[in-house]
């Protein structure tokens, strides 16, 4: 008994030793292999994590200089389309306004076509003399060109300084100067995590020549980082563009680093980055030595292995709390910036908005309770169109984020503002539908209005408020396009003030200006709905009527209408009656025939109108040729 007892003890201590060391075996390869996918996903999470970064902000950098740039390119358009209809004086006074209200324009020089500074207003001394000036006129005096824009080196000054050029043309083709704005490039970003992301990366700005406007590389993360050159980078993206290897929106990973590359829309400039993975994968190296010593530990004593366990689990909950930690204070920065931050899980159908959204929306938090929904509701019945479609293209992978500008409904009163919005969709279920987005929203109301305030002005007679020749000119190239394709003509009416130099001899030019705004208001009670958006001021007491789908006959009734309707209406200005009357000629679209050649038989038929006795209509023949028509213009315009 006692022999056949101790064997069976030994066999149970053996098979007990046997199943610890079992369990104690399995339990360290199930730990190993736990630590080895952990820190291989953390890896990829990291590598992730720096790709969406990095797309992240060289989008926003993008989106925030491709603003500065239109807004100088705008106003140097505005400039050279302006200097050609009001005097120099009036236009300096209207570019340094523009330019003292702006925190980003820094100057203007305006050369004439001699290449001799005709005026110019800056707010730092530099060299006008050592500027290429040749160059400059070289660009511009052939023909209209795109926007060129120049870095601080061509110019001698300062970096951080940009220049967009512009020519300056006369109505008939006369090169006039050129027009030349500096911009200062400034940090929007500052004291946010966006400027300590960039600060760690290297930023290049250039044209689609590959001229660099703006280098400037950077590196927090301590060492030296050896920087790709600018002729490395464009072989990489010329190697590697329509190749599975470029994330959406053209961001790549390479190496050590995270390539970007960014065009910005509707401008011949791209923008380059690159960042340094090395700054997002702390937390890997954090994981892997944490795998390590755990993995060295299990092996050496296996008993150690529950402990181990619990002390990863604490460090585990206690990076979690860091990463709570840090989702605190990028939710402060975001706040500070004046951005406001939603998050929002469909499949649970509940989120998160921050109170500094509640605050740019200008609702109490404990009133209203938002919802993804009702969130949308508030966005103005004209730009939810535009809002659902970004967010569609987003979900389609046609894009890496959402980006729109819309009017939202702020308050409880009947008030809109324009806010910015961008976003992305950060986890999706198993049918790729999206499960949870985020996105930021940021109030751009006065930014927006001064955008649309140079834009009207870009097309509109500051006087009258009608359309101006920039105007006239792309609507009548879009109506002789329909004309093409309908094979329907148009016709186009050239009003003229007969004796206007009288009135303002006589009367003066306040009384003038009454009298070219009284004919504009009968004009336009004459037209119908869709012709008074037609009626243009080519300059002093000159008008154009543009008629799509109407012959000569329908124009010289229309204008007939208004004749009528100057005569019967007497114009008071400052206490004096004046009796004013108009003459018009009426030309319609012949054959092979170009809009400007409409305009010229208009012309003529105007000045046919005023030598026949004036206050009449006069109707172009559709023989005439068209150069004889405009020597007859200069001619009777010479007499």
């Amino acid at each position: 008994m006692v022999y056949k007892t101790k064997p069976s003890g030994w066999r149970r201590i053996l098979d007990e030793q046997f199943l610890s060391v079992f369990l104690s075996i399995g339990l360290l390869l199930g730990i190993l292999f736990l630590m080895a996918w952990q820190t291989t996903s953390e890896r990829e999470n990291a590598q992730q994590r720096a790709i969406d970064s990095t797309g992240f902000a060289i989008t926003t950098y993008s989106g925030n200089l491709a603003s500065i740039l239109i807004k100088a390119d705008n106003a140097a358009l505005m400039a050279a389309r302006e200097a050609v209809i009001v005097p120099y004086y009036d236009l300096e006074r209207q570019l340094s306004t523009m330019i003292k209200d702006d925190n980003n324009l820094a100057g203007y020089i305006l050369f004439d076509a001699s290449g001799k500074v005709a005026h110019e207003f800056t707010f730092f001394e530099h060299a006008s003399r050592n500027l290429p000036i040749e160059e400059i006129l070289a660009r511009h005096r052939d023909a209209w060109i795109e926007p060129a824009f120049r870095p601080s080196k061509d110019l001698g000054m300062k970096p951080g300084y940009f220049a967009v050029e512009r020519g300056i043309w006369s109505p008939d083709g006369t090169f006039l100067g050129v027009i030349m704005v500096l911009l200062a490039i400034e940090n929007p970003y500052e004291d946010t995590p966006l400027e300590r992301f960039l600060a760690g990366s290297k930023m290049r700005v250039a044209t689609l020549n590959t001229d660099n406007l703006l280098a400037e590389a950077q590196s927090s993360y301590g060492g030296e980082t050896k920087w790709f050159t600018a002729r490395q980078e464009d072989a990489f993206w010329n190697l590697t563009t329509g190749t599975s290897e470029i994330d959406t929106g053209g961001v790549a990973l390479f190496g050590d680093f995270v390539m970007a590359r960014q065009n910005l829309d509707g401008l011949p400039i791209t923008i380059f980055m690159q960042v340094p993975v090395e700054g997002f994968m702390d937390n890997y190296y954090a994981t892997r030595q944490t795998a390590f010593i755990a993995a060295l530990v299990v092996i050496a004593v296996t008993l150690f292995l529950i402990l181990q366990i619990r002390i990863d689990r604490k460090a585990k909950h206690k990076n979690e709390l860091k990463r709570l930690e840090l989702d605190k204070r990028l939710q402060f920065s975001l706040d500070s910036t004046g951005q406001g931050l939603w998050d929002w899980d469909f499949t649970k159908d509940a989120g998160y908005y921050s109170d500094n959204l509640y605050r740019l929306m200008e609702l109490h938090h404990g009133e209203v309770c938002l919802t993804f929904d009702s969130f949308k509701d508030r966005i103005h019945p004209d730009d939810r169109k535009q809002f659902d479609a970004a967010i569609t293209e987003h979900i389609k992978g046609d894009k890496p984020a959402f980006e729109v500008e819309a009017r939202m409904h702020v308050g409880s009163e009947d008030q809109w503002n324009w806010f910015s919005h961008s976003g992305s969709v950060i986890e999706w279920d198993r049918d790729h539908a999206p499960k949870r987005m985020i996105g930021l929203v940021k109030n751009i109301h006065h930014q927006k209005l001064k955008r649309i305030d140079l834009e009207f002005k870009a097309q509109h007679d500051p006087l009258t408020g009608l359309l101006n020749r920039a105007a006239f000119e792309d609507h009548a190239r879009r109506t002789h396009a329909l004309t093409l394709r309908t094979d329907m003509p148009y016709c186009m009416i050239m009003l003229d003030i007969d004796h206007f130099k009288r009135v303002n001899d006589t009367y003066g030019h306040d009384c003038g200006d009454i009298v070219l705004k009284r004919i504009c208001e009968i004009t336009s009670r004459a037209l119908r709905f869709e012709e008074e958006k037609l009626l243009f001021r080519l300059g002093g007491e000159e008008f154009v009527i543009l008629l799509p789908q109407n012959n000569c006959t329908a124009g010289a009734a229309l204008a007939e209408r208004i004749r009528k309707n100057v005569c019967a209406e007497p114009i008071f200005a400052e206490g004096h009656l004046i009796d004013v009357t108009i003459s018009a000629g009426v030309a319609a679209y012949r054959d092979n025939e170009l809009p400007q050649d409409t305009l010229k038989r208009a012309d003529w038929a105007l000045y046919q109108a005023k030598n026949l006795g004036r206050d009449r209509i006069h109707c172009a023949p559709a023989l005439i040729d068209v150069d004889l028509a405009q020597q007859h213009t200069l001619s009777t315009v010479a007499n």
